[in-house]
Formats: structure tokens, sequence, C-alpha cells
């Protein structure tokens, strides 16, 4: 097939239209939720008739949020050619001062629109297809984020009951975050504990969480280990006609497939896009791709 100039011209200006392929949607939906959490601390932090404790714990929680979202800007910020593109045209650096949560966190709203646009570009049944060839990275960014989420709102929940009970020694926020994340990891130190029944009824909880998901983790990590020890060295080689830069292996030739089917999808979604009056088009000798 030959591709005549105009039609060239028309490939290229459409070029631009195109989203990037979705290889990571887990990971898009795991910054979203991330994004969406760290403006509900946003309220729980600095809004009007927010107890101190919940306030503290809020704080608190959003350590771990703001360390993701400032290895996510390195992330894209080291991988963008050039990286100007992403800093000043993608405006990365809206993505950097909303990661810093003592400047403008507001701003992390930013990361929000920005993954809901890119799902939303895809069908629903192109991101499953690529959460389900993906799932066990999926699976850890969900882990994840349910611990952010149980030791934050368990936090919440027993200091609620404990406060302000008679002999507690769960009095702040930073003692209910200790409980809980020594909870959830079944360490049990035991120099924090509810005395409370409805405190005693949020340990019971966040035990039964921190077993689920402190096993599934350990199965994800198991897992990979063994994946790492059994994989074999090298995978049978397959004819391509002598290239040396075309796919040689079986697991290079899915890699290729499943990027092609992506960009296909972006194709489609783009053409869907286009004006039905565009001007633009092959020649009208009927020649083209």
């Amino acid at each position: 097939m030959s591709t005549d100039p105009p039609a060239r011209s028309v490939l290229a200006s459409n070029r631009k239209r195109l989203p990037p392929p979705i290889r990571r949607p887990g990971y898009e939906i795991f910054i979203g939720l991330l994004s969406i959490l760290s403006l509900v601390n946003l309220y729980l932090a600095y809004g009007p008739g927010v107890p101190q404790g919940t306030k503290q714990i809020a704080l608190f929680m959003d350590v771990p949020v703001t360390v993701v979202f400032m290895a996510d800007f390195v992330l894209h910020l080291l991988s963008s050619r050039p990286r100007r593109q992403y800093f000043i045209h993608e405006r990365g650096w809206v993505d950097l001062l909303g990661s810093l949560p003592v400047v403008f966190p507001i701003l992390r709203l930013f990361r929000l629109l920005r993954a809901w646009r890119l799902l939303r570009t895809y069908r629903p049944s192109e991101i499953f297809a690529t959460l389900r060839r993906d799932r066990a990275s999926t699976a850890l960014q969900l882990v994840l984020f349910l611990v952010i989420i149980v030791v934050e709102f368990g936090s919440m929940l027993v200091l609620w009951f404990e406060q302000y009970a008679p002999g507690a020694n769960i009095t702040s926020g930073g003692d209910a975050v200790w409980w809980a994340f020594v909870s959830i990891t079944t360490v049990g130190y035991g120099d924090n504990y509810p005395v409370t029944m409805g405190g005693r009824t949020a340990a019971v909880l966040m035990f039964w969480a921190g077993l689920t998901l402190i096993g599934v983790l350990s199965a994800y990590l198991a897992h990979s280990f063994l994946q790492t020890v059994t994989e074999r060295p090298a995978e049978p080689s397959v004819t391509t006609g002598g290239d040396p830069g075309s796919p040689t292996t079986h697991g290079e030739l899915v890699a290729l497939a499943d990027d092609l089917e992506s960009r296909l999808g972006a194709l489609r979604a783009a053409i869907q896009r286009l004006p039905a009056g565009d001007s633009e088009g092959p020649p009208a000798d009927g020649r083209g791709i």
C-alpha cells in the first residue's frame, strides 16, 4: 500500500488528536481515587466544624498521598520526551504545585480531571480488557488504596468512640493512626487499645480488614518472586524476516499486538470525533492508504 502526500498530511494533522494508548488504566484509576481522597482530606483538615482529632488524622494521612503524587510527577517528567512537553504543554507544573500540600492542594482536582478525560476516551470494554491483562498490578494498586482508606477512617472511627471515654489511651489523632496502622499490619504492640464497646467493634473490623489486605499483598509479592524465579531465560525465537528492529520473541509479539490494539481503539475514537463535513481527506483520484 502507498500513502500519498495529501493522505500523509491528513494523518499528520490527526495524529495530534489521538489520545495516548491506554497502557495503565489501573494506575490512572488509582491516581484518580487518590485525588478524590486528597480533596476529602482537604476539607477534613481545613473545613469548619471538623473535630481537632479528625483534622490531625487527615493531615497525617495526606503524607503518603503526597508521596505518591510527587512520585507520579517525577515519573511523568522523566518519561516525557522532550520534558517540556509534559511540564509546560501538558501542565505538569500544575501537578507539581498540586502535589505540595502547603501550597495549592486544590490543584489536585486537575489530576482527577486528567484521569477522567483519559479514561472516558476509551470504551469500557477496552478498559476492562486491559485491567484483566494487568490484573496483578491492578490488584496491588487497589490494595494500597484500601490500606490508606482503612487506616484513615478506622482511625477516625476508633477516636470518635475512645477520645472522651474514662481510662482511654487513644485520645489524639496521632494515637489513633498509630493504633490503626499497628492493627492492620497484625503486629499488635498493645501500647494503645480500645476500652469501649464501640472501639472494640472498630478493632474487630480493623483486624478483619488487615488479614484480608495484607494477605492479598503477600500473595502478590509471592507471585512476583515466583514468576521471577521460574521465568525462562530466553523465549523461543520467531522468524521475522531478518529485520533487526522487529520483535523476535513471543513476549515481544504479544506486547506489540497489545500496543496496536490500543492505538486502533484510539484511532477509532479520534475518527468518531471528526466533524462530518471535514474537507481534508484522500485525493479525489481514489488513491490513499
